[in-house]
Parts: structure tokens; sequence; C-alpha cells
């Protein structure tokens, strides 16, 4: 099963993210645009694993949960993967980056003692919004989104790839001790 462990957006950030955009889904074509409901911030992507490695990762969120308090972060400015001028992929940066750096750090150490590679990029937490597909001419205005909101608990979801796009399913949820 494809996994991957996240921080879930409270949906009504994730009306306003998608509602920034409106303009250019409807004018930018060769972009396939995130759809609301799956925008998140990924913490760790684990790939394809075996049932049974997804009862050990769930153990390893249970201590995650007791170790961990719950935070604010902040949206940042829009950007881009390689860069924002011709990028593949749009994001929106979120910060303080440390606590999520953290959070990352422990689940890295324990995801290796299980077998699962340790990730190779160094990690950038963001809200990736867009994959672009036609780079040729496609360019985004900066936007800086001004809003906040408290983690307090941590997703590990599944995803199943479909032609239209991607559905995540949330297998746990854990909490984090209040912050």
């Amino acid at each position: 099963m494809r996994t991957f462990i996240a921080i879930d957006i409270p949906d009504e950030l994730k009306e306003k993210i998608y509602n920034a955009f409106n303009r250019e889904r409807e004018k930018i074509k060769g972009v396939k645009w995130v759809e609301k409901e799956n925008l998140h911030i990924t913490l760790k992507f684990l790939g394809e694993i075996k049932e049974e490695k997804v009862k050990e990762v769930e153990k390893i969120l249970d201590e995650l949960s007791n170790k961990f308090k719950s935070f604010e972060i902040k949206l940042g400015e829009l950007g881009g993967f390689p860069e924002f001028k011709n990028p593949r992929v749009l994001w929106i940066g979120v910060s303080p980056y440390e606590k999520m750096e953290e959070i990352f750090n422990f689940i890295e150490e324990r995801i290796e003692s299980i077998n699962i590679e340790k990730e190779e990029r160094k990690f950038h937490p963001h809200i990736t919004i867009a994959r672009i597909k036609e780079r040729k001419g496609v360019s985004f205005e900066k936007k800086k989104f001004d809003y906040k909101f408290k983690v307090d608990r941590i997703v590990l979801f599944k995803s199943d790839l479909r032609p239209e796009g991607p559905i995540y399913t949330q297998i746990k949820e854990v909490k984090l001790k209040d912050g």
C-alpha cells in the first residue's frame, strides 16, 4: 500500500487556499491542480509498504504523539521546485521550520529502524498546490498567504493513484500533546 505521513490542514483553510487559485485554474493550461481535499504538508513519504509495516508505522506515530506538543504554523509565500520562474511543482511555504523538522527527524530515525529508507533530499515543508506538465510559457504571480493554524495531530494516509487524481484515505491519526 502506498503511504505517507502528513500534517492535515483544517477544512476552512483548505477552502481559502483552493479559492486563492480560482483564476489560475481557469486560465493556465498544462497544470494538474491538487484537489482541495488533498491539500496537506507531507512529513514523510513512505511509498509502497506491506500491511505489517503499516502496523509498525502506527506504533511510531503513537510514540510521536507522546513526545511532541501541538504548535502553530504560518503559511508564507508561493514558491516552486526546482525554481519559481520555471516550476515543475508549485507550493506554499510554511514556517516555523524547526518544529516540523524535529518531527521529521524523529520519524526518519524510527522509520529507518523498521527498514524504510531515509529521505535523501533536504526536508522542505510545504503545501503542494499544483504540478506543471507543460512548463514552457507557464508563469505564476508571487502570492503571500497570511494564514495560521494549530498543528495538533499527525496523520498516516494511504494514497490510491487513479487517472483522475489520487485519493487519500486516513489510516491513523494521532493527537499531539497540548502545547
